[in-house]
């Protein structure tokens, strides 16, 4: 099943697509029927306009694609390949004034390696000449503001807490005459913004920051997806514009080292759901990607790479600005923002702050009550809130007490970032490890010291049952906490020797008590099914059904061919082989060739019971082909994966499944599988 796909026809490329025609959309950032806005407010009257036109057309394609990514609806997050419908098929032509430039190889790999591991979305571009383009000052606002200094820095501000601590080792300590190079704030967000931004400019005992605020949105937009994964690109893009206007060749984020790891500290934050804004490998996308287009040696970097939220806000209050703090804004849901509260108290962003302040002693800073929902003692209600905080806490305590071999194998996806830091592969993971271990610490000192302070109330059951605290503390609450965390030092039951599950990011396989974690796939949903019920005989059709139980009209299993003649004659001719291999295998002593060869022998001879008893051809249909070919080539994909990754465990599966039109896990032992 193919991602849902858009075309999306923009500026002077709209014109071919006269009236209008499903699945494509026009844009258009100027001229007649502009419908989408591109801005670039406050810039300082004295930065060059005699901008590369190269970096005229990034400006336009970032913001095309941002707002394309909102108009684009998702789908389901649904199990195949991590959501064969949450992915998207994105299809652009737009008119460029470089278009030589654009349609290179390399500037092209560039664009769609970066967007397509940012948004995990499909990208496909078709650049044309622009014959009338609008110059860059259509998209400027020149604000009154002219520096003292000329600019030293440009730092992307988003608000949040990570993008205030840069800011202010930029600003304060560092005094550098620095642009902060922010999106354009929520209309319910301006005014808390705009006191920062008042703040921080007070704070500033050298060169006063310039602010200097991007928009990109589109007219009458009716439907919104809120992941906005492009979002990164068009703040990176219109910043390095900036940086250019300025003579700079560098723009800075600012973003604790977990969150821009995207290890999955909790399982309803990963894959395609997870952001990816800052992990190394985007940066260096970036880094490749902006140094193609402006011709020069162009620096992306993460300066809290290695540094803890918790870290963060203590560094911020040792500059004494702790009552800033209050006034920056993590909160995913914007919808639901309230001047008295701005923090919902549920979401992941606002989980990992809280625990940030708690940890650093930064309470005093910003009251609980800062927050919709008080993230120790207010209940929490079942479901995905629920679960994300279990998850967080029991994944932080893990964390703080595994050492690196465990680490590693828990969070094998970590090596991803090795190529992209600069550092060899040995320290590299080292400090991976150190930073989730200091985290992890964190969030337990916090729960602890919040334990101690509350310990009459839990004693005495005074708190709500699914209250954070509760769950934690207490070991007998009266509710059911499946999805809670394990009681903080109980004992706990060793785990099973072989296991197939799908945890966090991916699948973890325990094979003779050995773990290896693989990345999620429909193939491991269809050996899960086979795998729990050996010797049970799977069509096809069944094990499709099996991933997609909303799926309807799957054709059915019963269209399978029987054997003709001549086909079981070429069966018998390769079973008298395989008697031949067997028989040299057991001379050898070669116990694996042995076993190999009369799994095979089973598997024909199984074939043959059931296929010849009609003597003739019946005809497949071309539906059925195409799904047992479907199925199988996944269930041997995911089987390979695991031989190479999990030699032993590989080897057993890859030698007691029959695959063909019907399937079965038949091994001579079966082990004492857990699911």
């Amino acid at each position: 099943m193919n991602p849902p796909e858009m075309l999306f026809a923009c500026n002077e490329a709209a014109s071919s697509h006269p009236g209008t025609a499903a699945g494509v959309s026009k844009l258009r950032t100027a001229g007649p029927g502009k419908n989408v806005t591109v801005e670039i407010n406050d810039l300082g009257k004295q930065l060059n306009q005699n901008i590369a036109p190269a970096l005229v057309d990034l400006v336009e394609i970032a913001a095309l694609v941002f707002v394309a990514d909102q108009m684009q609806r998702r789908g389901e997050d649904d199990v195949e390949s991590m959501g064969a419908f949450w992915r998207r098929r994105m299809r652009f032509e737009i008119p460029v004034r470089v278009p030589a430039l654009w349609r290179s190889s390399e500037v092209g790999d560039a664009l769609q390696e970066l967007l397509s591991f940012l948004s995990e979305d499909e990208y496909e571009f078709t650049f044309s000449q622009y014959k009338h383009p609008p110059t860059l000052d259509a998209y400027l606002n020149f604000g009154s503001l002219i520096a003292a200094e000329p600019a030293e820095s440009a730092v992307l501000f988003s608000g949040g807490l990570d993008s205030l601590g840069g800011t202010l080792e930029e600003v304060v300590r560092d005094k550098r005459s620095t642009l902060l190079v922010t999106h354009a704030s929520a209309a319910t967000k301006r005014e808390r913004h705009k006191t920062l931004r008042s703040m921080i400019t007070s704070a500033a005992p050298g060169p006063k920051p310039q602010f200097i605020r991007i928009r990109a949105d589109k007219k009458h937009r009716s439907e919104r997806e809120y992941t906005q994964r492009a979002r990164s690109f068009l703040y990176a893009s219109f910043a390095v514009a900036v940086a250019r206007m300025a003579g700079l060749d560098a723009i800075r984020f600012y973003e604790n080292g977990v969150v821009s790891l995207n290890l999955p500290l909790s399982p309803q934050v990963v894959g395609s759901r997870a952001t990816r804004t800052t992990h190394p490998r985007v940066l260096a996308c970036m880094q490749r990607f902006f140094s193609l287009i402006t011709g020069t040696s162009f620096k992306v970097d993460n300066r809290f790479l290695w540094k803890t939220k918790g870290e963060v806000v203590g560094d911020i209050i040792k500059l004494g600005h702790g009552p800033m703090i209050d006034y920056s804004t993590s909160c995913t849901h914007t919808r639901k923002y309230r001047t008295d509260k701005p923090h919902c108290g549920e979401c992941s962003q606002c989980i990992d702050r809280r625990f940030a302040v708690l940890s650093s002693g930064a309470e005093q800073f910003e009251p609980a009550d800062r927050y919709r929902h008080q993230l120790l003692t207010d209940a929490r209600g079942e479901g995905e809130s629920r679960i994300m905080l279990a998850s967080y806490l029991e994944t932080a305590q893990q964390v703080a007490d595994m050492d690196i071999t465990t680490f590693y194998n828990r969070y094998g996806e970590a090596v991803r970032a090795f190529p992209h830091i600069d550092l060899p592969a040995d320290e590299a993971a080292k400090r991976i490890f150190d930073l989730y271990q200091r985290h992890g610490k964190q969030v337990m000192s916090a729960i602890e010291v919040a334990g101690k302070a509350h310990m009459s109330e839990i004693r005495r059951r005074a708190l709500p049952e699914t209250c954070t605290l509760r769950l934690v503390h207490d070991p007998n609450p009266n509710t059911t906490v499946a999805s809670a965390p394990p009681i903080l030092g109980a004992a706990e039951p060793p785990p099973p020797s072989h296991q197939l599950v799908q945890e966090g990011q991916g699948w973890l396989l325990r094979f003779d008590s050995i773990d290896k974690r693989f990345e999620l796939s429909v193939g491991m949903i269809y050996l899960q099914a086979m795998l729990s019920r050996p010797n049970k005989r799977f069509t096809v059709a069944e094990l499709y059904a099996i991933a997609r139980p909303h799926m309807k009209d799957i054709p059915s299993a019963r269209s399978e061919a029987t054997l003709d003649a001549k086909g079981a004659r070429l069966i018998w001719v390769r079973i008298t082989e395989l008697n031949d291999e067997i028989a040299a295998a057991v001379k050898a002593g070669d116990t694996t060739a042995q076993k190999v060869a009369e799994n095979e022998k089973e598997r024909l001879v199984v074939y043959l019971r059931e296929h010849n008893f009609a003597g003739r051809m019946k005809v497949e249909s071309a539906d059925h082909k195409r799904l047992r070919d479907r199925v199988r080539n996944r269930v041997n994909d995911s089987i390979e994966i695991i031989k190479k990754y999990h030699a032993v465990a590989g080897a057993h599966i890859d030698g007691a499944i029959s695959r063909g039109s019907v399937m079965v896990y038949a091994p001579v032992d079966v082990p004492p599988w857990e699911f």
